[in-house]
C-alpha cells in the first residue's frame, strides 16, 4: 500500500530541558486512554503540530514545553520533525518552522549539524516544509490561488474537540470551498499528476503572458508609430537615408574635384584615421556580441543538457527505491555459496544470511534526500534558463542593431579614402551639415530598430504563449471530466463503508441503523444520510461525523489511488455527550473493520476514557492510563 505515513516515535521537551513526553507509537490501532483533563488532547495537539499543523491554541502546560521532536515514516523513508513553541505576550506562532533531520531520532538528537529548516511558507529561493513532505507522500504540490499546505492535509486527517460537530473538516475560520475541494481531490487520488502538471504549466504561462503583455504595452506607448515596430520598414528608411548620405557625399567628392588645386591638410588623414578607428572598434563591439550570444545559446543548451542529466538521476533514485522494496520481499531459501538451505529465523530486522541487523529503512531514506537535492538543483536550473533567455533576446536584438551601425561606418570609412579634403569653403561646409542631419536620423532608426526587433520577438513568444494556453485549457476540460468519473467510484466505496458504520451503531438514532446511502459534501463541509437538512442530537452528530471520518480513513485501506496517507488521529471518542456503551461499540466495529487490513500498511491513533476490556491491551494501547495524578506531560 502506497502513500503511508506513521509516528514511530514522539518527544516533547520542557523549557529547562526535562522530558514531558516520550511514547512509541506502532503500526496499527494505538489508543491513548485516560480520565477526563489527564492531557490526552494535548498529545493529539502536539502531534498535529509535529506533522505541520497550525496550531497555538496551547494549555498552560503545553506551554511550558519548549520543542516537540517526532520520528515518522513516510513510503518507507525514516525522518526526525522538530517543531519549536515559541511564545510571545503569551501567544505561540501557528506558523513556526519545521526542522527535518534524514534518519531516525536517536541519531538526529546526537546530531546538531545535519537539520534543515523549512519554513511554513514558499519562498523564491527555498522549498516549504509542506513541499518536503508532500513530495515524499507523492502528493501534489499545488501553488497558485490555491496554495495548500500540510496543514490543510491534516484538517482531513485530525478529527478534534474543539470543532463544530456539523463541521467535516478540522475548523478554520477563513475557510473556502476551492480549498476543502482541493483537499479532498488531493486525498482522494482524483488529482491527476498530469492534470497537476498542466494546471501549474498554464499558471506559469499565464505570468510569462502577462509579463510579455506588459513589456509590448511599454513600448507602445513610447512608440506610437505602428511603422516604427516593423524592422523590415525601418531597414528600408535606414537604406534610403544611406542612399542619401552617398549621394551627399559624391556631391562632396565632385565639388573638390572641380577645384583645380588640392592642398593635402593634416586634417584630411586625422579624420579617415579616425572614422577607420571607429569601424574598428564596432567590429570588435559586433564580434564580442557574437561571441556573448554564442556563449549564452551555449550555457542554456548546457543547462537544459544539465537539467535532463538531473531529471534521468531522479528517475534512476525512484527506480532504485522500488528495486529495493522487490528485492528486499524477494526469498533467498538457499546459501549462494554452498546451496545448502537456509534455516528460517522469525526475526525480520536480522539478515537471512549473515545474521546481521538491518536497516530497510535506511537506502529508502537516504535516496528520498537525494531526491530532495536534485528536486531542488532542477528547480534552481529552470530559473536561470528564464533569466538566460530573455539576456539572450536582448544581446541580439543589439547585435543586429550594431551590425547596422558597422555598415555604416564602414562606408563612411570607404567614402573617406575616395575623398580627398580640400580647403572648405561655404557650400562644402552645408553639404558636410546635410551629412551630418542624414547620419543623426539614421542612429534614431537605428535606435528605433532595436526597440522593434525586441517587440517583434515578444509579439511571437505572446502568440505562441497564447497558443499554448489554448492547448492547455482543452487538455484540462478533458482531463477534469475523466477526474470526475473516477471521483465517483472512489466516493461510492466511502460510501459503502459509511453505511456499514451508521448501519451496526446501537439503536439510538432511527435514520442511522435503517441508513441505505451516506454521502460526504467536501465542497460545503457536511456528512449527510439523505436529506442535508436533517438535524440530530449533539451525541447523534458526533457519531455521523466521525462515521464519515473513519470511512474516507477504511476505503483508503482498499483503494490503492487514494492518496490519503492512510493515517488518522482523532481526540475523543466520547465527544459530544455520547454514552459510554456507545462509544465502546463504536471503537469495537472500527478496529473491528480495521484489522480486516493488514496493520503494516495504516496508523490509527485515538484518545478515549472509555476503552472496552478487549482493547484494553497492549496491542493497542500507547502509555499509561492517564489520570489528573499522572497526566501525560510530566514535569510541568
Amino acid at each position: 500500500m502506497h502513500n503511508n505515513l506513521f509516528i514511530n516515535r514522539m518527544i516533547v521537551f520542557t523549557r529547562d530541558g526535562k522530558i514531558a513526553y516520550d511514547e512509541n507509537f506502532h503500526k496499527g490501532i494505538n489508543i491513548i486512554r485516560g480520565n477526563n483533563s489527564s492531557g490526552k488532547s494535548t498529545i493529539t495537539h502536539f502531534i498535529f503540530y509535529v506533522l505541520g499543523g497550525a496550531f497555538n491554541d496551547w494549555v498552560k502546560e503545553a506551554k511550558k514545553c519548549s520543542q516537540v521532536i517526532a520520528e515518522i515514516e513516510i513510503n518507507g523513508a525514516t525522518l526526525t520533525l522538530k517543531r519549536e513553541i515559541n511564545l510571545k505576550d503569551g501567544k505561540a506562532n501557528r506558523t513556526e518552522g519545521l526542522y527535518i533531520y534524514w534518519g531516525e531520532i536517536d541519531t538526529a538528537m546526537a546530531d546538531s549539524q545535519n537539520w534543515q529548516k523549512f519554513n511554513f511558507s514558499l519562498s523564491q529561493s527555498k522549498k516549504s516544509y509542506s513541499n518536503v513532505l508532500f513530495e515524499n507522500l507523492d502528493i501534489p504540490i499545488v501553488k497558485g490561488e490555491n496554495n495548500i499546505t500540510m496543514h490543510q492535509i491534516l484538517r482531513l486527517l485530525y478529527v478534534d474537540q474543539d470543532s463544530p460537530t456539523n463541521s467535516l473538516f478540522y475548523y478554520e475560520e477563513f475557510d473556502t470551498t476551492l480549498t476543502r475541494e482541493t483537499v479532498a481531490d488531493l486525498l482522494l487520488g482524483v488529482y491527476n499528476q498530469e492534470l497537476y502538471d498542466k494546471k501549474q504549466r498554464k499558471v506559469d504561462a499565464d505570468k510569462e503572458l502577462d509579463d510579455t503583455k506588459r513589456e509590448i504595452k511599454v513600448i507602445k506607448r513610447f512608440i506610437q508609430n505602428p511603422y516604427d515596430l516593423i524592422p523590415s520598414s525601418l531597414t528600408e528608411r535606414i537604406g534610403a537615408k544611406e542612399k542619401e548620405i552617398i549621394e551627399i557625399e559624391n556631391s562632396i567628392i565632385e565639388f573638390k574635384d572641380a577645384v583645380k588645386k588640392v592642398r593635402y591638410t593634416k586634417k584630411t588623414q586625422l579624420e579617415f584615421e579616425k572614422l577607420n578607428q571607429e569601424a574598428i572598434i564596432q567590429r570588435q563591439l559586433v564580434a564580442n556580441l557574437e561571441r556573448n550570444i554564442k556563449s549564452f545559446r551555449y550555457e542554456i543548451e548546457d543547462t537544459e543538457y544539465f537539467i535532463e542529466a538531473l531529471k534521468n538521476k531522479l528517475k534512476a533514485v525512484n527506480k532504485s527505491i522500488l528495486t529495493r522494496d522487490l528485492l528486499g520481499n524477494f526469498p533467498i531459501e538457499n546459501c549462494p555459496e554452498c546451496l545448502s538451505p537456509i534455516k528460517p529465523i522469525e526475526d525480520s530486522k536480522v539478515c537471512k544470511l549473515c545474521k546481521t541487523d538491518i536497516d530497510d529503512s535506511f537506502g529508502i531514506t537516504q535516496a528520498r534526500k537525494i531526491e530532495q537535492e536534485i528536486d531542488f538543483q532542477i528547480r534552481e536550473s529552470k530559473n536561470l534558463i528564464v533569466i538566460k533567455k530573455r539576456q539572450l533576446l536582448d544581446r541580439e536584438a543589439e547585435l543586429d542593431s550594431n551590425k547596422l551601425k558597422l555598415f555604416h561606418i564602414q562606408q563612411q570609412v570607404n567614402s573617406s579614402i575616395k575623398d580627398v579634403k580640400t580647403v572648405r569653403e561655404e557650400k562644402l561646409d552645408q553639404l558636410y551639415t546635410d551629412k551630418g542631419f542624414v547620419e543623426g536620423e539614421i542612429a534614431q532608426l537605428r535606435t528605433l530598430y532595436e526597440n522593434a526587433e525586441i517587440y517583434q520577438k515578444l509579439i511571437k513568444t505572446q502568440s505562441d504563449l497564447e497558443q499554448e494556453i489554448s492547448t492547455l485549457n482543452f487538455s484540462i476540460r478533458a482531463l477534469t471530466a475523466a477526474q470526475d468519473i473516477l471521483k465517483a467510484s472512489t466516493k461510492k466505496t466511502i460510501e459503502q463503508e459509511g453505511v456499514y458504520l451508521l448501519n451496526n451503531d446501537l439503536k439510538r438514532q432511527e435514520d442511522f441503523y435503517e441508513a441505505k446511502e451516506f454521502h460526504i459534501d467536501f465542497r460545503n463541509n457536511i456528512a449527510y444520510i439523505s436529506d442535508k437538512d436533517a438535524k440530530y442530537s449533539a451525541s447523534s452528530s458526533f457519531y455521523l461525523k466521525i462515521a464519515a471520518r473513519f470511512s474516507i480513513f477504511l476505503a483508503s485501506l482498499s483503494i490503492p489511488k487514494m492518496r490519503y496517507p492512510r493515517f488518522i488521529f482523532c481526540d475523543n471518542m466520547e465527544d459530544k455527550g455520547i454514552e459510554k456503551i456507545r462509544a465502546e461499540n463504536f471503537q469495537r466495529i472500527l478496529v473491528e473493520e480495521a484489522e480486516k487490513f493488514e496493520s503494516d500498511d495504516f496508523q490509527m491513533i485515538y484518545t478515549t476514557s472509555f476503552i472496552p476490556d478487549e482493547l484494553n491491551i497492549d496491542k493497542y494501547t500507547v502509555g499509561e492510563f492517564y489520570t489528573e495524578s499522572n497526566p501525560s506531560l510530566k514535569h510541568v
